[in-house]
C-alpha cells in the first residue's frame, strides 16, 4: 500500500499533540461554544456527520475476527451492563438524594444524566488509551439499542417519573452515527487485510480529535443562552457534585473491571463506555420533558465531562501509550 511517509509522520505527530493537550482543548471548546454561540448554533446538523466520521475511523481499527472474539467472551459486556445500568445510576441517585434533599429538580437531572446511553466519544477516549476497539464499538451499539427501554425505565424506577423518548429518532441517529460508519470501517479494514489500520487510520486520528472539539463547541452553543441566563452561584454545588459523580462513575467501572481481572484493554473500554454519557441526548430530553431547573445537572455535565474524563483517565491509566513509547525512545537516545 502506498505510504506518504513524510505526511504520515507529521499527522502522527499532530495526533500525539492533540492527545497530550486534550485536557486543555476540551474545556477550551466549551468556552468557545459559549462565547461564539451564534457562530456555532447553525452548525448543529454537522454533529451527526462528525460523529459518523469518528466512528468510521474507529472502525478501521477493528476486524470481523475482533468482533468474534468479543462475542466468544461476553464477560466484559455483562460487566458494562451491570455498571452502566445498575451500579452507577443507583449510587448516583442515592448520593444526589442525600446531597440535594428537597431539590427534586436537581435529583431528577442527575438521575436522567446517568440513565442515558454511553457516548460515541467514549470510544475515542478508549482509542487514545489503546482500549479494545471491537469491545468499545460493541458496547456503544448495545448501549444505544437498549436506550429507548432503559432510559425511561431507569428514570421511572429511581425518580418515579414518566418520560417519553423519540425512539424512532434515536434509532435513526444510531444508524447514521454508529452502525453504518462502523460497518464501513470494519469492511475496509477486513478487505485491506489490516493495512488501513497500519497507515490510513493513524493519519486520520488527529482529525477525529478536531471533530470531537467541534462537536463540543456546537453542542455547547445550543445551550449557551440557557446556561448564561440561569447560571448563579447557587448552582456551584451542582457543578461540584457533577465533577464528583463523573469521577465516581469511572472509579466504579474501573474497580469492577479490576475485581473481575479483565485485561487492561478490556478494562479501558469498559471504563470509558460506562463513564462517558451521551449528554446531548440528555439535553434534548431534559428540555422537552423535564422542569427547567432539572437541566442544570445536564448542562454541568456538558461543561465538565470531557475535562474530568481526561484527568481521571490520566490518573487511572497513566501516560498514553504513545507518550510512554516516546519517553522510552528519548531515554534510550540519552543512554546511547
Amino acid at each position: 500500500m502506498f505510504r506518504f511517509s513524510g505526511l504520515e509522520q507529521r499527522l502522527r505527530a499532530a495526533n500525539r499533540f492533540f492527545e497530550r493537550f486534550m485536557p486543555v482543548l476540551t474545556p477550551t471548546g466549551v468556552v468557545l461554544g459559549l462565547l461564539l454561540a451564534h457562530t456555532f448554533i447553525p452548525l448543529k446538523p454537522l454533529v451527526t456527520y462528525l460523529f459518523a466520521f469518528v466512528t468510521l475511523v474507529n472502525g478501521l481499527g477493528v476486524s470481523v475476527r475482533d468482533f468474534a472474539a468479543v462475542i466468544r467472551k461476553p464477560g466484559p459486556v455483562f460487566a458494562f451492563l451491570v455498571n452502566a445500568y445498575l451500579l452507577v445510576p443507583v449510587v448516583v441517585s442515592v448520593l444526589a438524594k442525600l446531597l440535594f434533599h428537597g431539590n427534586d429538580d436537581a435529583i431528577l437531572g442527575y438521575i436522567l444524566l446517568y440513565s442515558i446511553p454511553t457516548a460515541v466519544v467514549g470510544s475515542v477516549w478508549s482509542g487514545i488509551y489503546n482500549g479494545n476497539a471491537a469491545l468499545s464499538l460493541t458496547l456503544l451499539v448495545i448501549g444505544t439499542l437498549l436506550a429507548p427501554l432503559s432510559t425511561p425505565l431507569t428514570v421511572k424506577v429511581l425518580a418515579a417519573s414518566d418520560i417519553k423518548i423519540d425512539t424512532t429518532g434515536m434509532m435513526l441517529s444510531l444508524l447514521y452515527m454508529v452502525v453504518i460508519p462502523s460497518v464501513i470501517g470494519i469492511a475496509i479494514n477486513t478487505f485491506s487485510k489490516g493495512k488501513c489500520n497500519e497507515h490510513v487510520s493513524p493519519c486520520l486520528k488527529p482529525f477525529t480529535k478536531i471533530a470531537l472539539i467541534f462537536v463540543i463547541m456546537i453542542n455547547t452553543s445550543q445551550i449557551a443562552d440557557d446556561l448564561i441566563a440561569r447560571m448563579t452561584v447557587a448552582f456551584i454545588p451542582q457543578f461540584l457534585a457533577t465533577f464528583f459523580f463523573v469521577v465516581l462513575g469511572f472509579l466504579i467501572s474501573y474497580g469492577t473491571s479490576k475485581l473481575l481481572r479483565f485485561t487492561r484493554d478490556d478494562t479501558i473500554s469498559i471504563t470509558f463506555a460506562s463513564g462517558m454519557k451521551n449528554i446531548s441526548a440528555a439535553m434534548v430530553i431534559a428540555i422537552d420533558f423535564f422542569p427547567p431547573l432539572a437541566v442544570i445537572p445536564v448542562i454541568s455535565g456538558i461543561v465538565l465531562q470531557q475535562t474530568t474524563c481526561a484527568l481521571t483517565a490520566h490518573f487511572l491509566f497513566g501516560e498514553r501509550p504513545e507518550n510512554r513509547k516516546e519517553s522510552k525512545e528519548n531515554r534510550n537516545e540519552d543512554n546511547s
